[in-house]
């Protein structure tokens, strides 16, 4: 569920930008300044649901306190968010390289396991692509590039939902359909 809300919320914020909708133009930067404070902590909540540890409670508690610090330090615009941006997308990357790495230690793999491979590797796709989109989008900022840094970035939302849908499709099963057939 928290995969899905997070793909959504993804999705809502681009889908006005691929339609060029005027409207949209004016509320863009609130829309995206506040989707990108819950970006990471969406993702450490998934990891907390994936694997009940208390670590990722924390982790969440921490990053809106570090967002906190810094939105009060250079206050709610485009400076603080990327910083903010910045930071969330390594914790998030690193944490799904984690995740992948601990999957393939083990011998023995669960199909929810293996679902949640696809979430992460999705992940990483979408956060390391995203290293390339933070330069040129946001330290590098140029309009003459920005329709390149656009197609970057819905390429790799388009690649890593694929990957994630793949996943879920293919690999997860609730305890109840399989008890029933």
């Amino acid at each position: 569920m928290v995969i899905s809300i997070f793909w959504t919320i993804n999705g809502i914020l681009y889908i006005p930008e691929l339609f060029n909708w005027q409207w949209y133009t004016a509320t863009t930067n609130m829309i995206t300044l506040c989707y990108n404070l819950i970006d990471a902590p969406l993702v450490f909540l998934t990891l907390y649901y994936a694997y009940g540890k208390k670590i990722f409670l924390y982790m969440i508690l921490a990053f809106v306190v570090f967002e906190t610090i810094i939105i009060a330090w250079k206050g709610f615009n485009n400076s603080s968010d990327n910083i903010i941006i910045g930071i969330g997308s390594l914790a998030c990357l690193v944490l799904s390289f984690w995740v992948l790495t601990k999957y393939f230690i083990k011998v023995v793999h669960t199909d929810a396991e293996t679902a949640l491979v696809f979430v992460f590797a999705g992940f990483m796709f979408y956060y390391g692509l995203f290293a390339v989109v933070y330069r040129y989008n946001y330290l590098v900022h140029s309009e003459i590039q920005k329709p390149y840094v656009l197609l970057i970035n819905w390429t790799a939302i388009c690649l890593a939902t694929g990957l994630i849908s793949f996943g879920f499709w293919k690999y997860a099963h609730t305890e109840y359909l399989e008890e029933r057939y």
